[in-house]
């Protein structure tokens, strides 16, 4: 289980891409509403690991999954839920944010 973001970031480093694994799910939203999603793209930003800002682990169905923001540029931010399970990585599904409307429901 992934405890730290120093944690995550040595999984994401490690992981092979075989080991990767795409989601029904991420497929479905990817057809219906978030065509700019790809395979490839997603692959890519979670490799890119100095460009994770932050991680958040989450139980759900009782399993943990890990919500992972990604800064895809000064505007946009990739975030990414996915599952960790033996040496797979296991994508659910993704999406972008705008920066500045996430910081305004932070506040």
């Amino acid at each position: 289980m992934i405890e730290t973001l120093e944690e995550l970031k040595n999984f994401l480093r490690e992981i092979k891409k075989e080991n990767i694994i795409f989601k029904r799910h991420f497929y479905d939203k990817k057809e219906s509403e978030r065509e700019y999603l790809s395979e490839k793209l997603v692959i890519e930003k979670i490799k890119q690991i100095d460009n994770i800002v932050g991680f958040q682990k989450q139980f759900v169905k009782n399993e943990i999954l890990y919500r992972v923001g990604i800064k895809l540029s000064n505007k946009y931010t990739l975030v990414v839920i996915l599952k960790i399970k033996d040496k797979d990585l296991y994508i659910i599904t993704a999406w972008k944010t705008y920066r500045k409307w996430q910081k305004a429901i932070q506040n």
